[in-house]
């Protein structure tokens, strides 16, 4: 069974509404004075080259861009619709002694003929009706393309930011992981008793990760969740001097967020607030949460180094991720000043 495409059945559902409201007024304009069937037949013959236009010459010029011979076969169609109504008009005029075509279609606009050619005025009457209809289905087809085209245009670029987003989580996984399997390599040389809790912690965040992290949005509260489990991983490695404190209000609601947002900034904030710096060192991080804004900060102490970039791939990934999931919702800011680094991050939810 052959399916219609989606461009063909809209174009013939166009085509039969224009085609109706035409035939309507043929006949209205008719009032019983000549048989019916015939008055339909000849305005049907009027749309026959703009079905062949649409349906066939349209296409054929999409496909082959042969411009030459689209025109040419054009040009063909109206000399042979022209001869073909300028006949069919002569003949209902000898049998029915017809006097004004608009009695018999509503495009009853005609042309006047060259003296030299005024024997064929027939076929010059015809001509403005099949022109008239031929370029308002022009007109149709070139808006109906246009408006396929952006469609189109639209479900790429919709494919293409779920693709970079799933690219981007892949990313921020194998970064994360990285991270706290050093801190969890580091307690085994040491034998620590805190291993198994270590493992355990770091099988929750897997598991957030590979499941959680693949849904659109999450509650604020899971987020809060895994950053406190990570940070109580991270506890483990750090110096004694340095002090890690994170506060939220307001989470006790419905409100939701995109996964594995938050935990870049502090992944960064640990990186270089503890590693780069000599004694004491901080991290505080707070979160403000209600209906319509979420507010995270966090400020850590760093050490101007030539080496390394404060930033890294996380808080990029959190750009770009913010730009496909937040657009004109979200601010990020990012301040260096006497030898402390914060973020603050606005989400309209």
């Amino acid at each position: 069974m052959m399916k219609i495409g989606t461009r063909s059945l809209i174009r013939i559902v166009l085509n039969i509404v224009f085609t109706g409201m035409l035939l309507l007024s043929a006949v209205d304009n008719n009032a019983g004075r000549y048989p019916l069937l015939l008055v339909l037949l000849y305005n049907v013959l009027l749309f026959v080259p703009a079905w062949v236009t649409n349906f066939l010459l349209f296409p054929k010029l999409r496909r082959d861009k042969n411009i030459g011979s689209f025109f040419a076969l054009i040009t063909a169609l109206l000399l042979i619709f022209s001869f073909i109504l300028g006949q069919y008009l002569n003949w209902f005029q000898q049998q029915f002694h017809l006097t004004d075509i608009s009695y018999i279609t509503g495009l009853g606009i005609v042309s006047s003929a060259p003296d030299a050619l005024e024997a064929y005025q027939l076929y010059f009457d015809v001509f403005p009706g099949i022109l008239i209809i031929m370029a308002c289905m022009a007109i149709g087809y070139a808006v109906q393309e246009l408006i396929l085209k952006i469609r189109k245009e639209k479900e790429i670029s919709n494919e293409h930011a779920v693709a970079e987003l799933q690219l981007l989580k892949s990313q921020i996984s194998p970064h994360f992981l990285f991270n706290v399997l050093n801190s969890l390599y580091a307690l085994a040389l040491e034998k620590s008793e805190e291993t198994p809790d270590v493992i355990l912690k770091l099988s929750d965040i897997l598991r957030y990760s590979l499941y959680e992290a693949q849904e659109k949005e999450v509650p604020v509260e899971d987020e809060i969740r895994i950053l406190n489990t990570y940070m109580g991983i991270e506890r483990l490695r750090i110096p004694e001097s340095a002090t890690v404190s994170f506060q939220y209000i307001g989470t006790g609601g419905t409100s939701k967020i995109a996964p594995m947002l938050l935990l870049p900034l502090v992944e960064n904030a640990f990186k270089h607030g503890t590693d780069s710096t000599v004694g004491s060192s901080y991290i505080e991080a707070h979160l403000c949460c209600d209906a319509d804004l979420l507010t995270f900060t966090c400020s850590n102490s760093f050490k101007e180094s030539p080496a390394k970039e404060v930033g890294g791939i996380g808080i990029q990934n959190i750009r770009k991720r913010l730009q496909l999931l937040y657009p004109q919702r979200h601010k990020l800011e990012i301040e260096k000043h006497d030898k402390a680094f914060t973020v603050t991050l606005e989400l309209k939810l």
